[in-house]
């Protein structure tokens, strides 16, 4: 695994919900409370999108892609998106 793999990017989005996000992620939310996570990483990039929706007192995985290794959701309005460990190959 690179060591950046566990460096995070913090932003509120919707309803006041802490999202919190491997670096190389590109997030896109709006008021209403739908949320798109995109790895530009060189692993994992161009791969499917993680939706999310978002509301006062939830919040939903609608869709997820491949480079997340979880998506962790507390009751302190905060979600945690961890990346899969990076793939090494030997020479």
């Amino acid at each position: 695994m690179s060591k950046d793999s566990q460096e995070t990017n913090t932003q509120t989005v919707a309803y006041g919900w802490q999202l919190i996000t491997p670096k190389n992620t590109i997030v896109t939310d709006n008021e209403q409370g739908n949320i798109i996570i995109g790895d530009s990483s060189n692993d994992f990039s161009g791969g499917p999108f993680i939706v999310l929706k978002v509301s006062e007192n939830e919040a939903t995985v609608k869709a997820s892609g491949y480079f997340e290794q979880g998506v962790s959701i507390t009751l302190d309005k905060k979600i945690i998106v961890q990346r899969r460990p990076d793939i090494e190959l030997e020479d």
